[in-house]
């Protein structure tokens, strides 16, 4: 694998019962790549973006974390899961415990840091998204926006390699999407390699260096997002695209 590669994916297949979600899906992802996962809803990109952290277990073919094949059956997932971040669309906060308990809890439990360290990281964090004054409030007096950020900087506190994101923004109101994209652009340009499923096209042109264009089972176009949205090559992507930009 070159230097730069962190994950290559070779030949992946996913099923769940005989619906083929993805079939022989081949792709790879570099360090400092932001990678905007866009197209129709049920076409996998949940999916595909799940088994790169082994939520979803590929059936078929081959997931690389720099050298190690995390199809594996020795791998251990939980070391794995550490270098890659994960966020979700619900945000996935813990209702019981305080937001600096809830970012602070992987890295202590996991033994990565003290409970001093991680305290101090979270404020850290905290202070970087505008929120440190929440850092012993619940999850429930937070708005989506806070929550999501929250949930953001909860994987940043693991100080992972990579981010994996899937519709970070597709559970919030239209008022609160652009305070988590605004958190998201600055950690691109903090070098972070991103992988993110969106819906919210001029994210995926500012932002990303690539664009993956996912439908019936796979990536059907990939190219930089001048080639993606200025020259889409097949009737499917245009057809995607004059809808979205309707």
């Amino acid at each position: 694998m070159s230097g730069n590669c962190i994950i290559k994916v070779e030949n992946m297949t996913k099923k769940f019962g005989k619906n083929v979600v993805l079939e022989h899906v081949s792709t790879q992802i570099n360090r400092g790549d932001i990678i905007a996962i866009i197209g129709p809803s049920g076409c996998g990109k949940s999916t595909f973006i799940r088994t790169l952290n082994l939520l979803e277990v590929p059936d078929e073919g081959a997931i690389y974390l720099d050298d190690v094949n995390l199809c594996s059956k020795d791998v251990d997932v939980n070391k794995m899961r550490q270098r890659v971040g994960m966020v979700f669309q619900q945000f996935n906060l813990f209702p019981n415990l305080t937001i600096r308990e809830n970012v602070t809890l992987a890295p202590i439990k996991t033994g990565l840091m003290t409970k001093e360290e991680a305290n101090a990281k979270a404020d850290q964090l905290l202070d970087r998204v505008g929120l440190k004054d929440k850092a012993d409030a619940y999850p429930d007096t937070l708005s989506g926006g806070q929550k999501q950020r929250i949930a953001i900087i909860r994987s940043l506190a693991m100080n992972p390699e990579i981010m994996l994101f899937d519709e970070p923004t597709s559970a919030l109101d239209p008022e609160m999407v652009g305070e988590v994209l605004s958190l998201m652009r600055d950690l691109a340009r903090d070098g972070m390699t991103m992988v993110v499923v969106t819906h919210e096209m001029g994210f995926a042109k500012e932002a990303a260096n690539r664009v993956m264009f996912f439908d019936e089972k796979g990536i059907k176009e990939e190219g930089t997002p001048q080639e993606i949205f200025n020259s889409p090559k097949s009737p499917r992507l245009q057809s995607f695209l004059s809808r979205v930009n309707a």
